[in-house]
This record gives C-alpha cells, structure tokens and sequence, in this order.
C-alpha cells in the first residue's frame, strides 16, 4: 500500500478493497519475467510483515533487493523499499535497499533516515484515512495512468 500510496491515491483505495490487477496486462508479465530472471544465484524471497521481499543478500551488511521492470515508478519504488527497512528496523535489524533496473542496467542504494521514518509515519496515517474512505478518491491524469492495471476505473 506504501508504493500505492507514493503513485496514486486512487489505486491504493482500489487495492485496498482487494480488486485485481489485470494480470494478463503486457507490463505485469514483464515485470514477473524480469522479477523470476534477475539475481538468480542470490534469490532469497521472504516474507516480512505481510509483504515479500524479492530478495536479500548478505556481504558486509544485509541488503534488501528491489527489482523493477523500469524506473518510471522511481520514487513510489523509493518509498516501497524505505518501508521495508523501516520494518526491518523496527525488528531491531539495520540494513540498506537496493533497486535493480535489469533492463536499464542500473541499481540505486536507498538509506532509511529519520526524515524517511517521519514521512513513512505521515503516510501510514494519510492510507488509513484513504482506505476508509466510503468511495475512491477522484481521479488524477498522470503520466503512467495509460499503461495502470486499474485504468478501466478511471476513464481521466
């Protein structure tokens, strides 16, 4: 619900009332493509809290591994990772995040500061008050909404 939260509001409450993605959508299939295809060798899928983590690699320090199909969701993917050190944190276990952009052929290092945790802590309160809204919030046009699973319940 975090990256949700950072993307579109709107998704997040439709998310929340547990309606589908389009799972035959052309970027979902990618995205599990890519997701079954990238750090093989180091593949350690777990779940944390409710959510899984693609994987997590242990060299000098424990690195939790996000692994996109692209960066235009950068910053929600930011935030999403974020949440998962602040979780793993709050379990008393201090680690970084990597985000892994197999076909850009790039990664990104992502540190949880305390600003992080407060801005975490803001969002936390502002998704309850989403999802307990009684309908969805409106809909805003915005770059990605072309290529959104949830697209077919906007019409912006």
């Amino acid at each position: 619900m975090v990256q949700y939260y950072f993307t579109c509001r709107r998704e997040l409450w439709f998310f929340s009332r547990g309606l589908n993605f389009d799972f035959e959508n052309e970027d979902m299939l990618i995205g599990r493509l890519i997701h079954e295809e990238s750090y093989e060798r180091e593949w350690k899928e777990i779940m944390l809290d409710g959510v899984k983590l693609d994987a997590i690699r242990k060299k000098d320090r424990l690195t939790v591994v996000e692994v996109k199909k692209s960066s235009k969701l950068e910053e929600p993917a930011k935030w999403q990772l974020k949440y998962y050190l602040y979780i793993l944190k709050r379990m008393g276990v201090e680690a970084e995040g990597l985000i892994s952009y197999p076909k850009e052929g790039r990664t990104e290092r992502i540190r949880l500061n305390p600003e992080d945790e407060r801005e975490l802590k803001r969002a936390f309160d502002e998704i309850e008050n989403i999802v307990s809204l009684p309908e969805p919030p409106p809909a805003e046009k915005k770059p990605y909404c072309r290529r959104c699973a949830y697209r077919d319940f906007c019409r912006v």
